[in-house]
């Protein structure tokens, strides 16, 4: 296993902004994790977990620690279901199942990222999360130091949550396992493929490819990590005195509450597309998102989501919560 010095991070994640790594380490086997883990404990070093950096901002400083990214690899199909490693690429994963008749996941198509990453956001879209076919996961806990299997339901998913994010460090997911169907049918309950109830597997994948481009920002041209912001999850009475307010504002029914389309509340209730920082912006077709120009650094990005923070909360007297991890 290579330990390489000051190796720069904001390559490694869509965002494309970030300072380097003190020491970064790639690990393609188990075996490479726990000698990357054990180097950090003998040389008393914090880690960073990192898969395709979709959903991180690292800070102008870099991290002053030990950076692990994960690359192990394989793919294989069990039946119905399809089993792969956690530095496989998510869509390809996607790809794969979309290609063998397998639904599922096709509604997943197109988030950027690992497979490993997945069950740790429970990434979601159009209708369909990650714990709607995760079958279980392979993990090394750093607790036992022993590889464990979770299933589904020891996972403790939630709204773009899971046990590995209300216990962070002490799972390091290295395979993952989906439960998918040859006798699917489309899930068009999300209302841009409200039409979609007879296409085919493979024509829905191309159609939540299409909505996706539309909505979020070339990341060829521009940096981003998809929706910064987490769909706030409020009271009941909270959700009836913005819908006096606001008839036609999205609402659903959440675990803890009614989950409210942040999104909407941005785009008609504050009138903040196109709010900008330095070189980051709200997205002007999704106002959830946040997009970095190349010449944006992290500070843009964070005095700009603290600013969007400021106004909802003193408008709308709602707390609102970044998805994206924000790595100081």
């Amino acid at each position: 296993m290579l330990i390489e010095e000051q190796v720069p991070l904001g390559p490694l994640t869509t965002f494309r902004i970030g300072g380097p790594a003190r020491y970064f380490a790639r690990v393609r086997t188990v075996e490479e994790l726990q000698q990357s883990l054990d180097y950090a404990r003998d040389q008393n070093l914090a880690t960073l977990i990192l898969g395709g950096g979709s959903n991180v901002l690292i800070s102008d400083a870099g991290f002053d620690g030990l950076v692990i990214k994960i690359e192990i690899a394989g793919k294989a199909g069990d039946g119905d279901t399809l089993i792969a490693g956690a530095g496989e690429n998510w869509d390809a994963l996607v790809e794969r199942a979309v290609a063998d008749g397998l639904w599922g996941i096709e509604n997943l198509s197109g988030i950027p990222g690992t497979v490993g990453a997945a069950p740790v956001q429970n990434i979601g879209a159009y209708g369909s999360e990650v714990k709607d076919t995760l079958a279980w996961v392979d993990a090394f806990d750093t607790h036992s130091g022993t590889m464990t299997r979770l299933s589904n339901a020891e996972c403790a998913f939630g709204y773009r949550t899971s046990r590995f994010k209300k216990e962070p460090g002490r799972f390091v997911i290295v395979r993952a396992a989906f439960a998918l169907s040859k006798n699917g049918e489309p899930n068009a309950s999300y209302k841009d493929l409200a039409d979609c109830g007879k296409l085919n597997i493979t024509q829905i994948r191309e159609r939540v490819l299409d909505v996706r481009s539309r909505k979020f920002p070339d990341l060829s041209v521009e940096g981003t990590a998809g929706s910064f912001f987490l769909n706030p999850v409020v009271s009941a009475q909270k959700a009836a005195e913005l819908l006096a307010e606001y008839p036609d504002l999205p609402q659903f029914k959440a675990e803890n509450g009614v989950k409210v389309s942040l999104a909407w509340l941005l785009d008609h209730a504050l009138e903040v597309k196109g709010l900008s920082v330095g070189g980051a912006r709200l997205f002007e077709r999704q106002p959830l998102v946040i997009s970095a120009s190349r010449t944006a650094r992290s500070r843009d990005v964070i005095e700009l989501a603290q600013k969007v923070a400021d106004l909802v909360q003193d408008k709308l007297k709602i707390k609102i919560e970044p998805e994206v991890k924000i790595i100081n």
